[in-house]
């Protein structure tokens, strides 16, 4: 519902009739008498987003806590209202990279995505929240049940919408109102997620059953295997199996027959999504060892198998399957979080307690062919690492190196035409320095992006953004009437609040703030009187911005004459 901003108008006290009525409405639709609204003043304002108008709710902070279309009685509750009250709404389980690369994207939660047992109160039509398995209590996302949840005891192979997103941390509504809350930390040894939640008395008894079944599921998980420090066997299962199934429908690179440590390496591993390899390969599955994984899908009929114990071939594969039929493509990763990455780019740039960046590019057109044929797996973002990586393995493997000079490439068709794209030039020179073929491929083939990491190695933007990292800009002028003054911008990218800096501002530069709004970058500028631009820059890096993003110009220092 809110994918972009909505229009928001003033906000205005409630009544307190109005107030009383609201709560009443809200306990009595999600059948909690214990619900409380945070502050003691609630506001309301009207809402226009794309695809809908009505009512938003929020606290005395801001901090929107409910809303509701127009025409529509139907109350519902905020991800920030379910972090103040865990059991308001039935939880769903998913994993954390589902949520991060597909809700906060604007899509629902499928079935095959969602980790049962399921609450018995999840039927169709109710609201619900949607939370981590990694912070079950967290919630990240509320929707209404589109299946019945509770009628499922396993999801594997399963389609289907099991939750309609309506509303996700850090949306359009959440922009527009800026909220700055960050979900709260779950905290180790806390009780299963259903254990506090309010039910009827008649379904006490199935909750109780159901809490037992899933203890005695991790029992034998741990039977089966070292209890890991993020997931369990039963995930490392559910990966494993995922990548086999995109292998077979998706991977148009595999050719058959194929050795056991080809498959697994180049083709499992490299089609898992976006997550940790060291955590999630085929040694931390129930099978242990690549002979028992791939016996067990050659009994399930997914593979045909040549060899006998250890020594065996893949030689073909079935896509047959009601698995495969149904199979919905998801985005491929790397065994490297952005974050790992950034740390590894970015180590000799890192300062201690200052924010750094990570630059990535995006490719376009023929680049995809040159990864493709480098063996590099499909990614949306890649490092220079990893093109030049890919560089040098598309150079060998072709075997374009000069026999007469090493340092030189001789250029195939692919790589000239990426290197001389924006030249143009069908008579330019096919060999080259292997030094000087990296710089155009990159300019000719790849978008750019950055991506900015806190002093605390957290990511400061839910995606990388196109270009090159901004920079704050401060200014000292004179203005008409011979007053100084000094003028701060572009710095909201970094998450500092206008109002925020201005009131530091005028305490540590003892004097006057005013916020308006800059000409230049099209965002908050804070003006304070007098020269101040050092204190500032010392401010600025305390608040972990490095000086390579901070301009600054004094205006009144006069010019040399030439």
């Amino acid at each position: 519902m809110f994918k972009k901003e909505p229009h928001i108008k003033a906000l205005s006290n409630l009544k307190n009739s109005e107030r009383k009525k609201l709560l009443q409405t809200c306990k009595k639709q999600t059948n909690n008498d214990e619900y409380t609204f945070p502050t003691s003043t609630i506001k309301q304002t009207n809402f226009c987003s794309q695809k809908s108008v009505g009512v938003v709710y929020t606290d005395e902070n801001n901090t929107p806590i409910l809303f509701k279309e127009k025409h529509n009685e139907q109350l519902f509750p905020t991800v920030y209202s379910c972090w103040e009250n865990p059991t308001l709404l039935p939880i769903i389980l998913t994993h954390g990279f589902v949520i991060e690369e597909h809700l906060f994207n604007g899509a629902n939660l499928m079935i095959s995505g969602s980790i049962p047992p399921f609450d018995p109160r999840s039927k169709v039509g109710t609201l619900c929240g949607v939370a981590s398995r990694e912070a079950p209590k967290v919630v990240l996302a509320i929707g209404i049940v589109e299946m019945d949840l509770p009628s499922y005891d396993r999801v594997l192979g399963e389609t289907g919408v099991a939750v309609k997103v309506i509303h996700h941390f850090n949306d359009g509504l959440s922009k527009a109102l800026k909220v700055k809350l960050d979900p709260p930390i779950a905290k180790s040894g806390d009780e299963d997620i259903n254990s506090k939640q309010v039910q009827p008395p008649e379904e006490a008894k199935i909750v109780e059953n159901a809490q037992e079944n899933m203890q005695k599921a991790q029992v034998h998980v741990e039977e089966l295997a070292e209890v890991l420090d993020h997931f369990s066997v039963s995930d490392v299962d559910y990966f494993i199996t995922r990548a086999l199934y995109y292998t077979l429908t998706q991977d148009k690179s595999l050719v058959l027959p194929i050795s056991p440590s080809n498959f697994i390496s180049n083709h499992i591993m490299r089609n898992l999504p976006p997550i940790d390899h060291n955590e999630v390969n085929v040694k931390k599955t129930s099978w242990r060892k690549s002979a028992k994984f791939l016996k067990h899908f050659e009994k399930e009929g997914f593979l045909k198998l040549k060899g006998k114990g250890d020594d065996l071939t893949i030689v073909g594969k079935t896509i047959d399957k009601d698995e495969l039929k149904n199979f919905v493509p998801y985005k491929v990763g790397s065994s490297t979080s952005a974050q790992e990455s950034g740390e590894h780019a970015n180590s000799k740039e890192k300062t201690p307690g200052m924010m750094y960046s990570m630059t990535l590019y995006k490719p376009f057109s023929i680049a995809k062919d040159f990864l493709k044929e480098a063996n590099l797996g499909f990614r949306t973002y890649y490092t220079s690492q990893d093109i030049r990586s890919a560089l040098s393995q598309y150079i060998s493997t072709n075997n374009l190196a000069d026999t007469k000079d090493k340092g030189k490439v001789v250029m195939d068709d692919l790589l000239f035409n990426m290197v001389n794209k924006k030249k143009k030039n069908l008579n330019a020179a096919r060999i080259m320095p292997r030094a000087q073929i990296l710089d155009p491929l990159l300019a000719n083939n790849f978008t750019e992006f950055y991506q900015i990491f806190k002093n605390d190695d957290s990511l400061l933007f839910k995606a990388p953004i196109k270009g090159s990292p901004p920079r704050i800009k401060i200014t000292t002028e004179m203005k008409i009437g011979r007053k100084v003054i000094t003028r701060v911008s572009n710095f909201e990218v970094f998450q500092i609040d206008p109002e925020s800096l201005a009131g530091d501002l005028r305490k540590i530069c003892s004097g006057s703030t005013t916020i308006g709004e800059s000409q230049t970058f099209k965002s908050a500028e804070v003006q304070v009187q007098g020269p101040h631009g050092q204190l500032i820059i010392d401010h600025l890096n305390n608040l972990g911005v490095p000086n390579k993003w901070i301009d600054f110009e004094n205006k009144l220092k006069k010019k040399k004459r030439t």
